[in-house]
Formats: C-alpha cells, structure tokens, sequence
C-alpha cells in the first residue's frame, strides 16, 4: 500500500529549514501545516517519499491507536474515538494519494504538495 515515509535521513537538509527528527522508514501523518509527525517515534519532518510498504491496515490502526492513546484522544472504552481513528485512516491512506511512489512531497497548510527543490 502507498503510505509516506521520511524523504531524507537525519543528516540531509535540502534547505536551512528542513529537519527530520524521526525514524528512518517510519509511516507519517500530517502533524502540523507544514510537517508531518511519525507514527511510531511521534518526531517530525518536513518532507516526506511516497514508498510502497508491505503493512496491513490492521497494522496501520494499531500504530493510529497508540499515536492517539499518548496524545489522550483515545481512551478505551469510549464510543467516539472510532470517529478520530476513521479520521486519521483516512488522512494517513490519503497522503500519497495522487502521488508516484518515490514522489517527494512536503505539506503546505495542511495538504500534501510535490516538493519543489528551491534553485539557486
């Protein structure tokens, strides 16, 4: 399935803006307007790479359940958090969307967008 991973390693920044904070390989999500978080790590990045990844979507949930269980927005038992969890499937499944596996992409307010290496 095509799922976003970091772009680059912990020690390649295209510009004096880029970080990356998480771990190599690790699904992301949107975490702020203009990075994604990791899944596992809960780090950020600014960019990320369309890859094709060999997971099942349970094993996707589980890692959304334990991202929103940390954050408090998942508590078992509660009859709403299906709603959230259904939320972040659909964003994390959506991400590559529209998008090439190797396609480097950044978030611009929120919505994925093909990276554009600035020229010098």
């Amino acid at each position: 399935m095509k799922l976003i991973i970091p772009a680059f390693d912990q020690h390649y920044r295209v510009s004096a803006t880029d970080y990356n904070w998480t771990n190599p390989n690790e699904i992301l999500t949107i975490g702020t307007d203009d990075a994604f978080v990791g899944l596992d790590s809960r780090r950020y990045t600014t960019r990320g790479r369309v890859t094709a990844l060999d997971v099942t979507r349970d094993e996707v949930t589980d890692k959304i359940v334990s991202l929103l269980t940390q954050h408090g927005f998942y508590v078992p038992g509660r009859d709403r958090q299906s709603t959230e969890t259904r939320k972040r499937m659909g964003e994390i499944f959506g991400l590559a969307r529209g998008f090439e596996v190797g396609a480097v992409i950044d978030l611009h307010h929120g919505r994925p967008r093909r990276y554009a290496a600035p020229t010098n």
